[in-house]
C-alpha cells in the first residue's frame, strides 16, 4: 500500500510541472520597460539622504521603508561625522555621479552611483529605487549600504593609519 501511494505521488509530480515565473530582463525575457527616475531626481534623493540637518527619523519621504527607531541615532551620528570630516575635511555634501538608470519590475528601478572624492572616493555601485504614489524613493537596504560605503570610504585611510590620509 505504501509503495502504491509513493508511485502515485511520483507520477503526479511528473505530470504536473512546476510553474515558474520570469520577470522582464531575465534571460530569454524582453527587457524591462517602465518609468525611471531622472539623474536629477536620484541626485536629489541622495542629497536629501545625506543631509545632516534633517534627522534620519524624518527621511521617510525618501527612504522606503523608513529607518527604524534603532537605526536613526546611528545614522544621524554617521552623517554628522561625514559633514564635519575631521582632519581630511568634510566628505559631505558629496558630488554624486549617477549613471545607467534602468527600469525593473514592480515600479523599481536600478542605477549606478559613485562619489568621486580623491582617495576617499566611493566607487560605482548599484542602487535600487522604487516609485510610490508618483515619487521616487531609495530602498531602505540601498540607503543603509550607501551610507555605510560613504562612511567606510571617507575614513578608511585614517582608520588603517595609512597616509597620506586625504
Amino acid at each position: 500500500m505504501k509503495s502504491a501511494a509513493a508511485i502515485l505521488i511520483a507520477a503526479a509530480s511528473l505530470t504536473a510541472p512546476a510553474t515558474t515565473h520570469a520577470d522582464c530582463g531575465d534571460p530569454g525575457q524582453d527587457p524591462c520597460t517602465g518609468p525611471v527616475p531622472t539623474v536629477d531626481q536620484v541626485v536629489g534623493i541622495m542629497d536629501a539622504l545625506t543631509d545632516d540637518s534633517v534627522p534620519a527619523a524624518n527621511k521617510g519621504n525618501i527612504v522606503a521603508p523608513g529607518f527604524s527607531p534603532d537605526e536613526v541615532g546611528d545614522i544621524d551620528d554617521e552623517l554628522r561625522r561625514l559633514h564635519v570630516g575631521g582632519m581630511c575635511g568634510s566628505y559631505l555634501p558629496a558630488r554624486f555621479i549617477v549613471t545607467d538608470i534602468q527600469p525593473a519590475p514592480n515600479n523599481f528601478a536600478g542605477a549606478t552611483l559613485a562619489v568621486p572624492s580623491g582617495r576617499r572616493s566611493t566607487p560605482p555601485g548599484p542602487i535600487v529605487l522604487v516609485e510610490q504614489h508618483g515619487h521616487w524613493l531609495i530602498t531602505h537596504d540601498t540607503a543603509m549600504t550607501a551610507l555605510d560605503a560613504f562612511d567606510y570610504n571617507a575614513t578608511r585611510y585614517i582608520m588603517k593609519g595609512k597616509g597620506p590620509w586625504c
